[in-house]
């Protein structure tokens, strides 16, 4: 061959490569037909909500597969199903089928309470007080009438006698873009925590009589106009009466020396969810923000407390099976609220870990929380054994992570009784993460704080 003919030949080649790609990368698929299998109870139109693609939509070649994952997700956070597969099916080189299969969850239950009154299962563990117990019958009906409406009933005895009632519809009109929710819950106790003294709580109990009761009547309308923004106002109507001897241990429990509190709180919400997963994300990100006012009218003017709230987490995969999370929460209160709304970093995921054991309520507060996942498992277990579709095959991802937690709780009250108040906090650990599905999460973490303790501490909601 001629060095001419050399020449031309790879310009040829390099003519052809550039050609393909470039037509890979304007080429479009049209999405012509969207079927829906499995959905014995959903409505369709359920599932067609949280597509972010529609029929006759045109979507390029090169990102379907990424949109098609994220619908994937979309669908998984809705919580209404076990297993979810989206797979195109070509009519011909341009046009295609969207094939959704789904396995419904189960949607009935009707279960035993037994719920520890404590910050967390720590807290009772080191106490292992059984007289802290609440026990009694939840009964729920998910995705009620096919339409993702949720519709619950609780009856409680115990350590906290409680009935409630809760029903939302997320969607009102034919756009699938507004949603109401109510509820109400009755409780009552014979022992609450009063105040905090060294970060722990402190208890004032009567066998006799109730120390609390209290009220709680809500209503709230959510504004979802697209995929991911959510929008919710909320009001409450509380009512809460408690004993003298509360008062006379904490005037401040509710207003400034009295033992009854009738008022009105109204809330509003932004959220953007984009995460992959909502009970145990690895990939996205999600934020919100938050204001409410305590005291609204005429029910009772000395509760008038005002606080803004944001949340920001976000979820990078780094590798197929190394993760990174991180997350920051705060809270600042332009007024000073009552002992009975105080907030502060001690429930749920809301802790610095390593202080499990610790109250740290405040006015304002900031928490930042990290940590570096790697998958060790994730496999589906088929249990033959089991005749019931929605239970015989089960999900399980381990995680092993390192995670370092810093937070910060401001109260200028309580400096002289409380240690670790307007104090840098620091804590960090190894954790061994345990994920399922119906949203099981199960953590083992071992942690070191900035006071050198150090243990075990086991959680069951997500670390960040």
């Amino acid at each position: 061959m001629s060095k001419k003919a050399h020449i031309f030949s790879i310009a040829l080649i390099l003519f052809s490569c550039v050609s393909l790609w470039a037509q890979d990368s304007t080429s479009v698929n049209i999405v012509s037909e969207i079927k829906i299998i499995g959905n014995k109870t959903t409505k369709p139109q359920i599932i067609i909500r949280e597509l972010p693609f529609k029929i006759g939509d045109t979507l390029l070649v090169k990102d379907l597969t990424k949109i098609l994952d994220r619908a994937q997700s979309n669908l998984f956070n809705t919580q209404l199903f076990n297993f979810i597969t989206l797979q195109p099916v070509y009519f011909d080189e341009q046009h295609i089928s969207v094939y959704i299969t789904v396995e419904e969850r189960w949607y009935w239950w009707a279960a035993p309470i037994f719920e520890l009154d404590e910050v967390n299962f720590n807290t009772w563990w080191k106490e292992k007080d059984f007289d802290r117990l609440s026990y009694g019958a939840f009964v729920a009906k998910e995705n009620f009438r096919g339409r993702k409406e949720r519709i619950a009933m609780k009856v409680q005895l115990g350590y906290t006698e409680e009935i409630a009632f809760r029903y939302i519809v997320p969607y009102i009109n034919k756009k699938k873009t507004q949603g109401i929710g109510l509820g109400a819950s009755y409780k009552r106790n014979h022992q609450i925590n009063y105040g905090t003294t060294q970060n722990k709580f402190n208890y004032y109990s009567s066998q006799k009589k109730y120390v609390k009761e209290s009220l709680a009547v809500k209503g709230s309308y959510d504004f979802r106009p697209k995929l991911y923004n959510l929008h919710r106002v909320q009001l409450d109507y509380n009512n809460v009466n408690v004993s003298d001897s509360v008062v006379f241990y904490n005037p401040n429990y509710l207003t400034e020396g009295n033992n009854k509190s009738e008022y009105l709180s109204l809330r509003y919400y932004l959220n953007r969810d984009k995460r992959n997963l909502k009970w145990y994300p690895t990939k996205g990100y999600f934020y919100s923000f938050q204001l409410k006012q305590d005291g609204l009218g005429s029910f009772d003017k000395e509760i008038n407390s005002f606080t803004a709230k944001i949340d920001y987490r976000k979820y990078i995969p780094l590798s197929p099976h190394f993760y990174f999370a991180s997350s920051f929460r705060g809270k600042y209160s332009f007024t000073k609220a009552p002992y009975y709304l105080q907030e502060g970093l001690a429930f749920a995921s809301q802790v610095v870990r390593g202080y499990e054991f610790y109250i740290i309520n405040g006015d304002h507060y900031g928490l930042f929380k990290s940590q570096l996942r790697y998958q060790l498992l994730n496999k589906i277990y088929q249990l033959h054994s089991v005749p019931f579709s929605k239970f015989n095959k089960i999900p399980f991802s381990i995680y092993l992570g390192g995670y370092f937690d810093a937070g910060y709780v401001s109260n200028e009250s309580t400096r002289r009784t409380n240690f670790l108040t307007n104090e840098p906090l620091m804590g960090g650990g190894i954790s061994l993460d345990f994920v399922s599905y119906y949203d099981i999460v199960f953590r083992l973490e071992y942690s070191v704080n900035k006071l050198k303790e150090h243990g075990f501490f086991l959680h069951f909601v997500a670390p960040i």
